[in-house]
């Protein structure tokens, strides 16, 4: 036993051989500032003494490392889904209610990101609510659980992490409020954070109170999270679309990659020879002129080869066939629309290369 709990030793000895009762040593110890396991332990040492026996071992080690495990599990998936719900529908507010001065919100790494994020909340939330619930059920059977050191831990990062958050969200929505920058964009956003963070936080401040698990808050949390998480996952499939319209315009993305790369390279011809340019003959040739080794000139699905024909001077065409209308991010140049179609280009014009959409 350690050296400093000697004197809690030597003082439970005193008053048990005034026949003292251990639940009013245990109370008048706790009320004078020394812990539970601390008295537990000087109890089992005194026991121990008597009787010649060591205290047998209930599993208790066991018993903390699953609780660890299942907390650590649980905690974890919360900061998953709720940090990408709240990138989900920040795209969503973006994409709603456009900032003029970006028009990143639709380029294709935003729609894969919003598909990154809807798959991490279908796999995280569905996993931290079969946790939590085994959890509960753990500590309905057994109330002693709730004041698992693990637990306690654990549940005070996690409300420090919430209440920083919407501190911080609050700070910043009233600073922009001083400076007259408030928009209908940012004040959904201020809301987005302040619902799910606000949310987490009360959730997690009132599980720590010492009365039985709340069933009522317990669902009441439960029903809130899956509604915010449902609404998340509508939005997000009403932004991006079902997969196999991702799958189309991955593949129209791959094919404007070749067809505006391929132009490109024309263009670059051009700008060096000037005077003696002269169009291919054939898109092989095409190919010879485009800028880096990863542009085809097969179609990615159907492996057909795309269309060039040269016109007059400068001016030459290309043809593909795609899957869909444009979409939206797509410059004027490379709109079109869905079937064969043919891009009308000049040489001597500089031509916006397009992002992959894969």
């Amino acid at each position: 036993m350690p050296e400093e709990s000697r004197p809690l030793l030597e003082f439970i000895d005193a008053v048990k051989s005034q026949g003292a009762s251990d639940e009013f040593v245990v109370a008048l110890l706790h009320q004078n500032g020394w812990s539970e396991k601390r008295i537990y332990q000087a109890f089992a040492v005194w026991y121990e003494t008597r009787t010649g026996r060591p205290v047998p071992n209930g599993g208790g080690r066991i018993e903390a490392a699953k609780d660890a495990f299942f907390y650590l599990l649980a905690f974890i998936t919360l900061g998953i889904w709720t940090i990408q719900l709240g990138a989900l529908l920040f795209t969503a507010i973006d994409r709603g209610f456009p900032n003029p001065a970006f028009t990143s919100v639709d380029q294709p790494w935003v729609t894969r990101q919003m598909a990154n994020a809807m798959a991490s909340i279908i796999v995280a939330f569905p996993l931290f609510v079969l946790v939590s619930r085994g959890i509960l059920r753990g500590i309905e059977r057994q109330p002693e659980r709730a004041e698992s050191s693990v637990r306690k831990w654990l549940t005070y990062i996690a409300l420090v992490i919430a209440a920083s958050t919407v501190i911080g969200d609050v700070v910043t929505f009233l600073a922009y409020f001083l400076r007259g920058d408030l928009s209908t964009r940012f004040i959904l956003k201020v809301l987005t954070v302040l619902v799910i963070a606000g949310g987490v936080f009360a959730y997690y401040l009132d599980s720590l109170q010492r009365e039985k698990v709340s069933k009522v808050r317990t669902r009441s949390f439960g029903f809130a999270a899956l509604a915010m998480v449902s609404l998340g996952i509508v939005v997000g499939f009403i932004q991006i679309g079902a997969p196999s319209v991702q799958r189309a315009s991955s593949q129209d993305g791959r094919r404007l990659f070749d067809l505006s790369s391929l132009a490109q390279g024309l263009h670059i011809r051009w700008i060096n020879q000037r005077q003696g340019f002269v169009l291919p003959a054939t898109i092989q040739d095409v190919q010879k002129a485009a800028m880096g080794a990863d542009v085809s000139i097969f179609d990615p699905v159907s492996g057909r080869m795309y269309e060039y024909s040269p016109v007059r001077g400068t001016s030459y065409r290309l043809c593909g066939q795609f899957s869909r209308a444009d979409a939206s991010g797509v410059p004027a140049e490379w709109q079109h629309s869905a079937g064969h179609y043919c891009f009308n280009l000049d040489a001597s014009e500089n031509v916006v290369p397009v992002l992959r959409a894969y």
